[in-house]
């Protein structure tokens, strides 16, 4: 397993109280990044096989490797638009490695941010104008605060990709993790346990 993979894993663990409100018994969790070249709104990138699942897309702002990058660590959805093939642009790409590739850039504002307590839907945009001034109540304990899930509660034994593999693609890897999710969503439910126990500590 990919350290990517690992990361994402775990960051998709936090939330799992959230989605146990919401009765999402199989959420589509991707970690993404959001990028802007100077002196433009922020952007992110979705690959065509995310896009085309006809789902809605939950994530959570982090790094290329699913470190998360929000501090509050704020669950957001990307509502599945049938029509992004003709909103959104396709631009073309080239890894590292020099592998060619696509992406749809979707701009940030299409989130919404999932209220952690009530389920609520904020537009992106607005619920920024309400981080400006957080209650310190809704602000995301720090990652100190959590159980080490990793070595406590992930060991799950998904199939390991080697990423030196001349045919390894990390997005298509993502993919088929997503839909393991079922596999081990019920061995997770404990750390859903864990965290509902925090949230009524720091309370």
């Amino acid at each position: 397993m990919s350290t990517r993979q690992e990361n994402q894993k775990i960051l998709m663990a936090t939330h799992l109280p959230t989605f146990k409100r919401l009765k999402i018994a199989d959420p589509y969790f991707i970690a993404k990044s959001a990028w802007a070249p100077p002196g433009e709104a922020l952007k992110m990138q979705f690959f065509p096989n995310e896009l085309k699942q006809g789902r809605d897309i939950y994530t959570e702002l982090s790094d290329f490797n699913a470190v998360s990058e929000d501090p509050t660590h704020t669950l957001y959805k990307l509502k599945y638009n049938p029509f992004y093939a003709e909103e959104y642009p396709l631009e073309q790409k080239t890894s590292k490695s020099g592998n060619d590739y696509e992406v749809y850039v979707v701009p940030i504002e299409e989130l919404v941010a999932i209220d952690k307590k009530t389920g609520k839907e904020i537009p992106y945009n607005n619920y920024q104008d309400y981080l400006k001034n957080p209650s310190k109540e809704e602000i995301e304990t720090q990652e100190a605060d959590f159980p080490d899930f990793g070595k406590e509660y992930l060991d799950v034994g998904l199939k390991k990709k080697e990423e030196d593999d001349p045919k390894y693609v990390p997005w298509k890897e993502d993919e088929k993790e997503v839909k393991n999710f079922p596999d081990w969503l019920n061995t997770l439910d404990r750390i859903a346990s864990e965290l509902e126990k925090i949230e009524k500590k720091i309370k």
